[in-house]
């Protein structure tokens, strides 16, 4: 419910303005009190008074990223379904300057028995579009979705990661002047979270105001230029977000969960049909690196590159010798690179990297980078090369990219390259003491000084 009309956001530098608000619900033992209440016609009280929200104030500026953080039933989901007009408060006021969009709960705003284009059409009339401006939008929201001939089917048979690649897609295109996220980014697989994050991240540079109610640390401080927050209801404190979840984080007496072992994912490049772990010269004899396409796996792969070298195949092992992309903690996969010339190649280089699942660059290295310097190459010369790499970072999912290159004037001449490979999951035995806390390992040395 909001206390003033809407104006133009251009028109003022406040996106939204909460004062005083408050929500208060009546909970009663059992149905049966609600209606002897109803009876006493309220002379009687059967009820206690719960207040979800108690006089919250804060101001949001126009394209800013505002976090939300507080444990469960600390008011989170109350004050963003609030503001979104969906629930109404008992006191205070809320302002709005400009067109919101929301992501809440699961497929809210969405009939599940109309087809995912219909609900896209509705949910645009409700954003205040036309027909044919959301006509105009209808492909950027399809494309960006990408599920399909979906689009098309009742959404009551879409999967949970449907219904939030659709509602994030209907969001980010129509680029509102507000965006409210609650906790929807949580679902999906990395390739996606990615790809989220990204257009998070351009449409808030680009003006977008933005409140992000999220568990996700990292996203909170990834995202958001301060953050909230909220406790038992009320603002407990607001400030940068990076000194919001350090305070955030000192509070909540739980230990910070890790990917375990077990549960890891099979890898999106299949390749349990290699055998046994041969030699180098074994899988170029063989050949057997063309019975994996790093072209064609699933994931949503970007190739680029300019032709003189090609890379026709991939293989992925662990310290074992098994096929795989998991592994643990401050041990090593060896990515099997199998290169093709179609010209003259001097000074070649094949190198990895490697992007956190909120598409943070982690990591680039080859062999150029360690001093290792590969044969040159003329045309229709074929070598594999072998990386390893040793995950010295924290436990999670990641991206990754293969290239081939040689020097250039200006940095490096790139011939071929993959992006968007993966998934690499890193694991960890929660049960032990993690070797280090943060993004990644460095060299440390501790000793006594007397």
């Amino acid at each position: 419910m909001s206390g003033a009309p809407e104006t133009n956001v251009a028109a003022n530098q406040k996106a939204i303005s909460v004062a005083g608000l408050s929500k208060k619900y009546r909970i009663y033992a059992n149905a049966s009190d609600r209606i002897k209440e109803l009876l006493s016609l309220n002379r009687r009280r059967y009820h206690r008074d719960f207040w979800a929200l108690k006089d919250v104030t804060f101001d949001v500026n126009r394209a800013e990223a505002v976090g939300v953080l507080g444990s469960n039933g600390s008011g989170k989901s109350t004050l963003l379904q609030i503001i979104c007009g969906i629930l109404r408060l008992t006191s205070g006021v809320v302002i709005k300057h400009g067109r919101v969009s929301a992501l809440l709960e699961l497929g809210a705003a969405f009939n599940p028995e109309f087809t995912g284009r219909s609900n896209v059409y509705v949910n645009g009339a409700l954003m205040g579009y036309s027909r044919d401006e959301m006509h105009t939008l209808m492909p950027a929201i399809v494309e960006f979705a990408d599920i399909g001939a979906f689009i098309d089917q009742p959404m009551k048979i879409y999967s949970t990661g449907m219904y939030v690649r659709l509602a994030f897609a209907c969001a980010v295109v129509t680029r509102p002047d507000i965006l409210i996220v609650d906790e929807a980014l949580s679902v999906g697989d990395i390739f996606f979270q990615q790809k989220c994050f990204k257009a998070l991240r351009k449409i808030i540079d680009n003006g977008t105001t933005c409140l992000f109610v999220s568990h996700d640390m990292e996203a909170v401080r990834f995202l958001c230029d301060r953050a909230i927050i909220l406790r038992n209801g009320e603002v407990d404190f607001i400030g940068p977000s990076v000194e919001s979840i350090n305070k955030y984080a000192g509070s909540v007496n739980t230990r910070k969960k890790y990917i375990g072992v077990a549960p890891a994912p099979p890898p999106r490049l299949d390749a349990s049909n290699l055998g046994p772990l041969m030699t180098p010269q074994d899988i170029l004899t063989n050949n057997v690196l063309d019975s994996i396409s790093i072209m064609d796996n699933g994931c949503n792969v970007v190739r680029h590159g300019t032709g003189g070298m090609v890379l026709l195949g991939l293989r992925v092992i662990n310290d074992s010798g098994v096929d795989t992309l998991a592994v643990e903690l401050m041990h090593s996969l060896d990515f099997y690179v199998l290169v093709k010339a179609n010209e003259e190649v001097i000074d070649p280089n094949v190198a990895i990297t490697l992007f956190d699942r909120l598409g943070n660059f982690v990591f680039a290295g080859g062999a150029r980078q360690v001093g290792h310097r590969l044969p040159d190459m003329s045309a229709g010369d074929c070598i594999v090369v072998r990386l390893r790499l040793t995950f010295t970072v924290k436990p999670g999912y990641y991206t990754f990219g293969i290239g081939a290159s040689e020097p250039a004037d200006t940095g490096a001449y790139n011939h071929d390259r993959f992006d968007g490979l993966g998934p690499i999951v890193v694991t960890f035995d929660e049960t032990m003491e993690l070797p280090f806390h943060g993004m990644t390992m460095l060299p440390l040395q501790v000793s006594n000084w007397i």
